[in-house]
C-alpha cells in the first residue's frame, strides 16, 4: 500500500503561477527602490515640511507589499485548493500585531503610530509572501542576486560620495549656507548648525541611506548574499567548466561590497562582520556536532545575553557611561532614558514612532541632542510596542533561524528536483522589470533640479539616474550567469549551507543594531526580511515540514474576498488617504505662503486638519504660520495671535506629548500679554506661565525652556520661581558644556546650546533677583 505523503501539495493553476511571478517582481521592485532611494524612518517625517513626502511614499510602498500579500491569500482561497507553507513566523507575527494594536490605541500621536505600524509590518508580510512564492532554487537565487546587485549599486554610490559629491556638497554649503539650513529649519549660529556642520565635514559615506550605519547594515546583507551565491557555485565547480570564471566574478562583486563597507566607517557594521565571519567558520566546520547540542547551546546563549545585559547595566550605572569614545557615552544616555520610559509604560509602550515625543522628558540635561530612537532595536521595540511587541519580533526572527538546526521531521525528505523551466526563465524578465523601475520611478521620486545648467543636468542624469541602473544591470547579469546556462538542467535544491550563510547575515545585522537603529530604516528592514524569507524557503527545500492544505467551500471564498476588500478599504481610509490629503494640502500651503497668499494657506491647512483628525501636523503648521505673520501688520497682530493659540491648542489636544507645541503656545500667550493691559495682561501671563510649565514638564532638560519660563515668572512677579528656573537654565547649560568639552576636546570654543546672550542674561537676572529683598 502506498504511503500517503505527509506534505501534499495542490497543483497551482497556470494563472496562479503567473500571478506569483508578478508578485515576485513587485517585491523585488520595492526592495530595489527602497535601497536606492533615501527613505527615513516614519518618526522623522512629520517634523519638517521638507520631510512631509516621506510618509506618503512609505505608506504607498507599504501598500504594494500589504496588498500583494492580501491578493495572494485571496486568490489562493479562490483557487481549487489553498496551500500554505509554514514559515515559523506566524505566532510571532500574531503577537506583534496584537501588541501594535494595543500600543497604538494608547499612543499620544496616533497618526504616527498607524504609519509606523504599517511601514513596520509590510516587510514582514512580504517575507511571508516570498516564502510561498520561492518554491524553487532559481527563485531563491534571483532574490539573492537582486540583493547582491543592489549591494554593488550601493557601493557605487558610496564611492561617488567619497570621491566626488561630499566635497561638492561642502563647497556648495560654504558658498550659500542658508540654502541648506533653511529647508531643515536650522537657524545660523546655533547648536543645531554646529551639529549639521559636524556631520557635513565628517564626510560620512551613507550610500542611498540616511546614515552610514544603515549603509553598513545593508552592505552586510548584500555581502553574505554574494557569499551564498559563491558557496553554491563552489560546491558545483567540478561539474561546470565555467565555474572558475563565475567564482572570480562573484568574488569581485563581494570585494566591491566589502570596500563600500569599509568606506562607511561603521564600527558596528564591522563588528557585526567579524562576528558573523567567525560564527560562519565555526558552523561550517563543526555544524553537525553543534546541532546535536543545539538546546544546550541555546540555553548558554540566553545566559550569556543575560550576563552581558547585567554587565552593561552595572558598568553604566556605576560610571554614567560605557567604555569607549563619545558614541558609547551618548548611547548609554539613550539607553538609560529608554529604561525610564519603559518603567513608566511597562505594558503597552508609548506607541509606534512615538519614542521621539517622549525621549525629551527623560533625556539627561547634559546630553547634546535629542533622538527619535534609542539606537538599540530591542529597547526601541520594547519602549514603543511593549514586552509583547518585543517577544513577537524576536519570535519572528528566532524561530526561522532555530529551524535550521532542527532535524528532519518524521516522514519528510528533502525535495528533489522537479523540472521548472518557467522559473528558470525568470531571470531576464525580472532583470528588465527591476531595471525599468529603477530607471523610470527613481527619477520621479527624486525630482529634477530646477535652475541648473545643461552641463550639470547631464552630469546628474548620468551619475544619479543612469549609472546606478547600469551597475545593477551589469552585476545582475554577472551573478545570474549560471541561471541562464542551466535552463535545460534539472532543478536542484540549494544546500543547507546557503541557509547557514544567510543566518549569519541576519545575526550580524542584529548584533550591529544593538548599538544602532539602521534596521528600522525601511530599505534595510525590507532587505532584512527578504533575507529571512530566503532562509525559510531554503530550509523548506532541505528540511521540509507539513504545510496547510485546505479546499475552501464557496462561502469561504466569498468571505476571503470580502475580508480582502475590507482590509484594503481600512488601509486606504485609516492609513494612506488621510496622510496623502494632509501632505498634499500642507505642501500646497507651503508653496502659496512663499508668494504671500497667507489666507489661502490658512484655508488649506484648516482643510488638512479636518481631513485627518488623528494628526496634529496641519494644526501645528497653521499655528506656526499665524505666529510667523505677527509683526507684519501691527493692527492684525492680536487676531493672528488668537488664531495661532486656537490652532496650537488643537494640536495639543491631538498630541499632548510633544513639548514644542506647548512652547509655541506659551510664546503666543506671552505676546498677547505684551499687547494687553491689566487685568487681562495678568490672565495671559498666568496662561503663559502654566503652558511654559507644561513644556518644561515634557522637556525638563532644556535650558531654553527654563529660561523662557523664568522670564515669564519674572514678568508675573513670581521672583522665587524666576530664580529657580534661571538657576536651572544655567545648571543645564553648564552640564551640557562639560559634556561638549569631553566629546569635542579639539574645539577651543564651546558652542552654546541656550545661546550666549541668553546665558549671560540668565546669570545677570539671577544675580539681580538674588539681591532683591524677599517680600
Amino acid at each position: 500500500m502506498a504511503k500517503k505523503p505527509t506534505n501534499p501539495v495542490t497543483p497551482k493553476s497556470k494563472n496562479f503561477v503567473y500571478l506569483e511571478y508578478v508578485l515576485l517582481g513587485l517585491c523585488l521592485c520595492v526592495i530595489a527602490l527602497r535601497v536606492t532611494y533615501t527613505e527615513g524612518p516614519p518618526m522623522r517625517s512629520t517634523t519638517l515640511t521638507v520631510n512631509l513626502g516621506d510618509s506618503i511614499y512609505s505608506l504607498s510602498v507599504s501598500a504594494v507589499l500589504i496588498f500583494s500579500f492580501v491578493l495572494w491569500v485571496t486568490w489562493s482561497f479562490c483557487s481549487k485548493g489553498f496551500s500554505y507553507r509554514r514559515t515559523g513566523m506566524e505566532i510571532g507575527l500574531g503577537i506583534f500585531c496584537a501588541a501594535a494594536i494595543i500600543s497604538g490605541s494608547v499612543a499620544a500621536d496616533k497618526r504616527l503610530a498607524i504609519t509606523d505600524i504599517a511601514v513596520f509590518l509590510a516587510p514582514t508580510l512580504m517575507a511571508v509572501l516570498l516564502v510561498q512564492i520561492l518554491d524553487s532554487r532559481q527563485k531563491i537565487k534571483i532574490v539573492l542576486i537582486v540583493i547582491a546587485a543592489l549591494g554593488a549599486v550601493s557601493a557605487y554610490q558610496c564611492a561617488e560620495q567619497f570621491f566626488v559629491s561630499n566635497q561638492l556638497t561642502i563647497e556648495q554649503y560654504e558658498q550659500a549656507p542658508e540654502t541648506m539650513l533653511e529647508p531643515l529649519g536650522i537657524e545660523p549660529d546655533t547648536f543645531q548648525q554646529f551639529l549639521f556642520e559636524h556631520r557635513l565635514y565628517s564626510r560620512g559615506v551613507r550610500g542611498f541611506f540616511t546614515t552610514r550605519n544603515s549603509a553598513g547594515s545593508f552592505a552586510l546583507m548584500a555581502l553574505f548574499a554574494t557569499m551564498a551565491l559563491f558557496a553554491e557555485r563552489f560546491k558545483q565547480r567540478r561539474s561546470h567548466p565555467s565555474g572558475s570564471a563565475y567564482l572570480s566574478a562573484c568574488g569581485a562583486v563581494a570585494a566591491v561590497i566589502l570596500l563600500s563597507l569599509a568606506l562607511t566607517r561603521s564600527k558596528g557594521a564591522l563588528i557585526g562582520l567579524f562576528f558573523a565571519a567567525a560564527l560562519l567558520v565555526v558552523l561550517l566546520l563543526f555544524g553537525n556536532r553543534l546541532r546535536a547540542h543545539s538546546k544546550a547551546i541555546l540555553i548558554a546563549c540566553a545566559l550569556l545575553c543575560i550576563a552581558g545585559l547585567w554587565l552593561v547595566a552595572s558598568y553604566g550605572l556605576k560610571h554614567g557611561r560605557l567604555p569607549g569614545g563619545g558614541s558609547m557615552l551618548v548611547r548609554w544616555q539613550y539607553w538609560h532614558a529608554s529604561a525610564k520610559i519603559y518603567a513608566d509604560h511597562p505594558l503597552t509602550g508609548v506607541g509606534g514612532g512615538n519614542f521621539g515625543h517622549f525621549y525629551p522628558q527623560y533625556k539627561p540635561a547634559a546630553a547634546l541632542e535629542s533622538v527619535a530612537d534609542p539606537h538599540n532595536f530591542p529597547l526601541s521595540i520594547l519602549t514603543q510596542y511593549g514586552p509583547l511587541g518585543l517577544i513577537g519580533f524576536l519570535l519572528m526572527i528566532c524561530v526561522p533561524l532555530w529551524r535550521i538546526t532542527s532535524p528532519h521531521p518524521p516522514g519528510a525528505s528533502p525535495k528533489t528536483g522537479l523540472s521548472q523551466p518557467a522559473s528558470q526563465r525568470l531571470a531576464t524578465p525580472l532583470l528588465i522589470v527591476v531595471s525599468t523601475a529603477l530607471l523610470l520611478i527613481r527619477p520621479m521620486l527624486m525630482g529634477a533640479a530646477a535652475g541648473e545648467t545643461f552641463d550639470v543636468l547631464v552630469y546628474m542624469i548620468v551619475t544619479v539616474y543612469v549609472a546606478p541602473v547600469a551597475v545593477f544591470f551589469i552585476a545582475f547579469v554577472i551573478l545570474a550567469g549560471p541561471l541562464r546556462r542551466q535552463r535545460q538542467a534539472k532543478t536542484k535544491m540549494l544546500s543547507a549551507n546557503t541557509a547557514v550563510i544567510l543566518a549569519c547575515a541576519v545575526l550580524s545585522v542584529a548584533l550591529h543594531n544593538l548599538i544602532d537603529f539602521a534596521i528600522f530604516e525601511p530599505g534595510v528592514l525590507t532587505a532584512f526580511w527578504a533575507i529571512i524569507a530566503c532562509i525559510v524557503a531554503t530550509n523548506s527545500q532541505t528540511n521540509p515540514r507539513p504545510g496547510i492544505v485546505i479546499k475552501p467551500a464557496p462561502s469561504s471564498r466569498a468571505l476571503a474576498v470580502a475580508a480582502a476588500l475590507a482590509i484594503g478599504a481600512a488601509y486606504l481610509s485609516y492609513a494612506l488617504v488621510p496622510v496623502a490629503k494632509v501632505t498634499a494640502r500642507t505642501r500646497r500651503a507651503n508653496q502659496v505662503t512663499s508668494t504671500g497668499q497667507f489666507e489661502y494657506a490658512h484655508q488649506l491647512l484648516e482643510e488638512a486638519a479636518r481631513d485627518d483628525p488623528l494628526s496634529a501636523t496641519a494644526l501645528a503648521f497653521n499655528g506656526r504660520l499665524y505666529l510667523r505673520r505677527v509683526g507684519l501688520r501691527a493692527e492684525e497682530d492680536r487676531d493672528l495671535l488668537l488664531a495661532a493659540a486656537e490652532c496650537l491648542r488643537g494640536a495639543i489636544e491631538r498630541n499632548g506629548s510633544a513639548f514644542n507645541n506647548f512652547e509655541r503656545l506659551a510664546d503666543v500667550y506671552g505676546l498677547l500679554a505684551e499687547t494687553s493691559r491689566p487685568p487681562e495682561k495678568d490672565d495671559w501671563l498666568a496662561k503663559a506661565l502654566d503652558t511654559a510649565s507644561e513644556a518644561v514638564e515634557r522637556y525638563p532638560g532644556c535650558g531654553r525652556l527654563h529660561f523662557k519660563l523664568a522670564r515669564i515668572a519674572e514678568q508675573a512677579g513670581k521672583t522665587d520661581a524666576a530664580l529657580k528656573h534661571y538657576s536651572k537654565a544655567i545648571e543645564i547649560e553648564e552640564a551640557y558644556r562639560d559634556q561638549f568639552r569631553r566629546m569635542y576636546p579639539e574645539r577651543d570654543k564651546v558652542v552654546s546650546r541656550i545661546g550666549e546672550e541668553e546665558y549671560r542674561q540668565a546669570v545677570q537676572r539671577m544675580a539681580a533677583l538674588g539681591e532683591q529683598p524677599s517680600p
